[in-house]
């Protein structure tokens, strides 16, 4: 009788031997690797050792590079940060430009030219970062427009912060673009070494129906024969190695 993938993902759920960790996934899969080489007896009619070898290793290389990227946009998300702030002292300083030009009754008139809207009580230009890139050229614009070209907060001020603000975002969403590509790639991964992993699990209980039930409870046998049956591999210590000899129970 044909085993469906729903099969295969209840007996993950009902052994608890999935590490949910992607990281802790790979070393149990590289592990499981070692071992397949090393038990030729093990077959499985839809795949084989060196698919799930080519697998496992692809899933390993996209989580090193996703902690490479993952690096780079924290940076920019701090650099982002600060000009965020840089953006909201620039406002408050146009504010008080325009009460002084215009008089504190008649300034809020003046807000919308430069991008800024009413948010509950406050006067301010978006949070929304796409929002905010939106509403920085209605500043430089207006900033010429109600002379305040050569102030502190004039148009230098605002076209540098354009400047960053725009490369910055588009950076940003470069790297995002290149995650979720990735993200969907290493789920795809993940779900085909489990379902690998899975069908091991019910091979190596039908080949050695004898090893499995002599587990004790206590499971002081489980550990006693992680060695000869799993094997010790690089990293495969503690609790990793405690499910990589129930994944060959």
């Amino acid at each position: 009788m044909k085993t469906t993938d729903t099969e295969l993902s209840k007996a993950v759920k009902r052994t608890a031997n999935t590490p949910q960790k992607d990281s802790d996934l790979c070393t149990l899969a590289l592990n499981v690797v070692a071992k397949w080489k090393a038990t030729p007896a093990i077959v499985l009619a839809w795949t084989d050792v060196n698919t799930h070898e080519a697998s496992v290793k692809a899933f390993n290389s996209i989580l090193n590079e996703r902690l490479g990227v993952g690096g780079g946009r924290r940076e920019i998300t701090a650099r982002l940060a600060a000009l965020d702030s840089r953006i909201d002292e620039g406002i408050a300083a146009i504010k008080g430009y325009l009460v002084y030009k215009y008089e504190k009754e008649n300034a809020p008139a003046y807000y919308p030219q430069f991008g800024i809207e009413k948010r509950g009580r406050v006067y301010a230009i978006p949070h929304d970062r796409d929002k905010r890139a939106a509403a920085l050229p209605l500043i430089l614009a207006a900033i010429t427009a109600h002379g305040f070209t050569g102030e502190k907060y004039g148009n230098e001020y605002w076209q540098q912060t354009i400047n960053d603000y725009t490369a910055l975002l588009r950076e940003a969403s470069g790297i995002d673009g290149s995650v979720s590509t990735k993200v969907g790639a290493k789920n795809e991964l993940r779900k085909s070494i489990l379902k690998t992993h899975n069908a091991l699990i019910m091979m190596i209980r039908a080949n050695y129906p004898g090893t499995y039930k002599n587990s004790s409870a206590s499971g002081g046998s489980r550990k006693r024969n992680i060695k000869s049956l799993v094997g010790t591999q690089p990293g495969c210590t503690g609790r990793v190695a405690l499910r990589l000899y129930l994944v060959f129970v």
